[in-house]
């Protein structure tokens, strides 16, 4: 079985649109031909798959036992494994204004059009780390949308520090250049070092400030700017979709770089609990090419497990893998977040954005002695509304000011449901096939 929350397979990179919609083709040709390839091998396999597609996973217990809901109804699922390929939730750090309609993520930008062909705006700003703003800026711009400048907080060429890492992954190097130089020749400005520092507007953007960042992650004083804007994009890293994981009771690691809250696997995928195995961003943010050789790999090893078979030998993969894993190593330094981000918001600045809660208010929290994410929930509600925490949990982790990489920070605890899903399809629980 096969359960996608969207109406087509491929995921967030190899995003099909809408039946029935024309949509022009993003991305380079490289980027092409691996999509059309893997939905290929996928197209020659479907009849032997239950694809379930606009369904939700929205709770998992060990066993393992997996509950679905689509639209009408609901089910639990018995299996001898489940393979968690949940991947990530973008990343924005707060700043005045950010709440703004006409903000958004710059992945979820990326997703409109691809789903559909829609631009929201005419005049749009990309900021963040890492190459998803040179990605996304370059795709909006070739299809006619007013691209006024791309910032970047650390310079691409940050990379150039691993020389060997950066080897292996050279002919992503190379589509990453194809898309900077796109941005070149229509003109748009690539700021590296800089970030947005205040979006103004009355009921939704109107224009943003943008500053110069030094290395410790403060704005520089007198280096500023500002931009004519109908909208922003913002993508500060990702988060991993761990909850999932977390609910069955899986052991997890914190780690910001690499996703938040990720759960602790061994050489097969399997985490702590058995039968539940993780593969891809969800796992660990390694980037779209170690997510589908790391498929490959834990659907058969998860696969030989349930039928008590030997593995069929995966050397080439495992080769594969490797390399794009190291090449992933030096492309982290482009993520990294330095600790003056958490300083960009002011007490007004709202964190939590379902429920409403303002940095002020975390800080009076944090001045109390709630240095948890548990207790931050019960004594402010972040984190109890539609999202479940995926939007600010990272954020108030970084207002406790808990350094990259420590192990000590637990994640606030997983419940049923998950996911949003419709009352009406839980209370219409079907017998499962």
């Amino acid at each position: 079985m096969l359960v996608d929350e969207s109406a087509r397979e491929g995921g967030q990179i190899y995003r099909q649109p809408w039946e029935g919609l024309s949509v022009p083709g993003v991305g380079t040709m490289q980027e092409k031909s691996r999509k059309a390839s893997l939905l290929a091998r996928f197209a020659a396999i479907r009849d032997r798959i239950d694809h379930r597609s606009k369904t939700t996973a929205h709770s998992l217990f060990p066993g393992p036992e997996l509950q679905i809901a689509d639209e009408f109804g609901s089910e639990r699922v018995e299996a001898g494994a489940v393979i968690l390929a949940t991947g990530v939730s973008e990343r924005a750090i707060p700043i005045p204004g950010w709440t703004l309609p006409g903000v958004m993520y710059a992945g979820a930008m990326q997703a409109l059009f691809k789903s559909t062909g829609a631009t929201i705006a005419k005049r749009v700003l990309i900021a963040g780390v890492g190459a998803l703003p040179i990605v996304v800026g370059a795709q909006l711009a070739d299809n006619g949308v007013n691209v006024v400048a791309v910032l970047l907080l650390h310079p691409l060429r940050k990379m150039a520090a691993d020389p060997i890492g950066l080897f292996q992954g050279r002919h992503i190097v190379l589509e990453g250049l194809q898309y900077r130089r796109s941005l070149r020749a229509k003109g748009v400005p690539i700021l590296e070092g800089w970030a947005p520092k205040r979006i103004h507007g009355e009921g939704r953007v109107r224009s943003v400030t943008v500053a110069k960042v030094c290395s410790g992650g403060n704005f520089v004083a007198g280096r500023e700017r500002s931009f004519e804007v109908d909208a922003v994009g913002l993508n500060f890293g990702f988060t991993a979709n761990s909850e999932l994981a977390r609910m069955a009771g899986a052991d997890c690691r914190h780690d910001p770089l690499v996703g938040g809250w990720v759960p602790v696997r061994d050489h097969s995928g399997m985490t702590s609990v058995p039968g539940i195995f993780v593969a891809g961003d969800g796992a660990e943010l390694r980037g779209a090419l170690v997510a589908e050789a790391e498929g490959y790999i834990v659907g058969a090893l998860a696969a030989a497990t349930v039928a008590k078979r030997t593995a069929p030998d995966l050397t080439l993969l495992r080769r594969e893998l490797e390399r794009n894993k190291r090449f992933q190593l030096a492309f982290r330094r482009t993520l990294r977040l330095p600790e003056g981000v958490w300083k960009w918001a002011d007490d007004d600045t709202v964190v939590c954005r379902c429920e409403g809660v303002t940095l002020g208010r975390l800080n009076r929290a944090i001045g109390d002695g709630h240095l948890t994410l548990d207790a931050i929930k019960r004594n402010t509600r972040c984190a109890m509304g539609w999202c479940g925490g995926r939007t600010c949990l990272q954020a108030v982790a970084g207002y406790i000011g808990k350094p990259e990489g420590e192990e000590g920070l637990k994640p606030m605890r997983a419940r049923p449901v998950a996911r949003p899903v419709k009352l009406g399809a839980l209370a219409n629980l079907r017998d499962s096939k």
